[in-house]
């Protein structure tokens, strides 16, 4: 049946561009690589079967195409998933909304985990602000004008002072056992000026949190308005 030896391999052609079309069409990246490696497979059959030798060649050269396609799927894969996150790793991404699972990995790369075994400063009225920090667990103490309020909350420490590079405003210390983020503003800068997406999506936590802080309380809301803003 020679006839349905060739149109099974002019299927495998046909399907193979099948497969292309859709993932050239698809709006979703993953699922642009997952149509585009199916063709890849199918045109590995077709170099394996169409000639009496296989096309050694064009299958080597199909192959490395393949694999990295593969390696950026799995890439994509992390991105989007939480796969590899230890359970309280993945308890803190929950705190970060605005950021895909991708973008949480790298901007807690970047930081360094602090735990306060005394009161700890974080900001001082009036002083420049070269970190930005983020409380995920205990209290904090915000102080200005020789006012004091106490908040047992998750937010961001100095994120103004971050984006505008005013110093402080008030003074910020945690109580100790307090579990807190820090990242230096230089190094925070250049992470997010290498992702814009990065940038667009801290941005958006931030007004999240800003949000959250005056809807929670009296106190905070001084705080996030810049009556106390650090």
């Amino acid at each position: 049946m020679e006839w349905q030896s060739e149109l099974w391999i002019s299927g495998l052609i046909y399907g193979a561009l099948a497969f292309g079309v859709m993932g050239f069409l698809a709006r979703d990246e993953l699922l642009l690589r997952l149509f585009m490696l199916a063709a890849s497979a199918l045109y590995l059959i077709y170099y394996y079967n169409v000639a009496s030798v296989p096309l050694w060649d064009a299958m080597l050269a199909n192959s490395i195409l393949a694999t990295v396609n593969i390696a950026v799927i799995l890439i994509v894969v992390l991105e989007r998933t939480t796969f590899y996150m230890s359970k309280e790793t993945e308890a803190l991404f929950r705190q970060f909304p605005m950021l895909t699972p991708g973008q949480f990995r790298r901007l807690l790369k970047a930081a360094r985990e602090v735990e306060a075994v005394e009161p700890l400063s974080l900001t001082r009225a009036g002083t420049a602000v070269d970190r930005l920090w983020y409380v995920h667990e205990g209290a904090l103490r915000i102080g200005k004008g020789g006012r004091e309020a106490r908040v047992e909350t998750t937010m961001f420490v100095g994120e103004l002072a971050f984006l505008t590079g005013a110093p402080a405003s008030a003074s910020v210390s945690v109580e100790p056992g307090a579990r807190v983020l820090e990242w230096e503003a230089a190094d925070l800068r250049r992470l997010l000026g290498k992702s814009a997406k990065l940038n667009v999506a801290l941005q958006a936590q931030f007004n999240a949190d800003l949000v959250r802080k005056v809807t929670r309380s009296a106190p905070l809301a001084e705080f996030s308005l810049g009556r106390l803003e650090p």
